[in-house]
């Protein structure tokens, strides 16, 4: 099915057919019904969909908020409703990274986890010089 014709669909749904912001909430609804259709038809009526919005003098915040996008901080930047899933997946990352030089994790770095925090092995090979170090220059 055509954009056009997925787009002539979502305005005989929309509450207000004139308002193209109604029009573009009925094409994101009828996208969800449509999420299996073939071809990319359902990134073409978006597309159509915010272009007209867009044309008829909708902002982007405007088309944002249709979208589920929230402005968050002072700077006022939209961040999805679901990005919350990510910052709490890089806080779990940054947590499980080395204390000193924030190296991350992974199948060859081995950690050792204390109560305070984490420390990789090259970390302890540098601080194990430096302890040896300081014993050489002590005696």
């Amino acid at each position: 099915m055509e954009a056009s014709e997925l787009l002539e669909r979502a305005r005989s749904r929309a509450s207000d057919p004139a308002d193209p912001l109604e029009v573009l909430s009925a094409a994101i609804a009828l996208c969800r019904d449509l999420s299996g259709e073939p071809g990319g038809a359902v990134d073409s009526l978006l597309d159509l969909a915010v272009c007209r919005a867009r044309e008829a003098g909708a902002s982007w915040t405007a088309v944002g908020e249709r979208f589920g996008y929230i402005m968050r901080g002072p700077r006022r930047r939209f961040t999805p409703a679901f990005a919350h899933r990510h910052l709490v997946n890089r806080r779990m990352k940054r947590d499980a990274a080395c204390s000193f030089c924030r190296r991350p994790p992974g199948p060859r770095v081995h950690m050792v986890h204390g109560e305070g925090g984490r420390i990789c092995d090259r970390c302890v090979a540098l601080a194990g010089d430096i302890v040896a170090g300081l014993a050489r220059r002590g005696s």
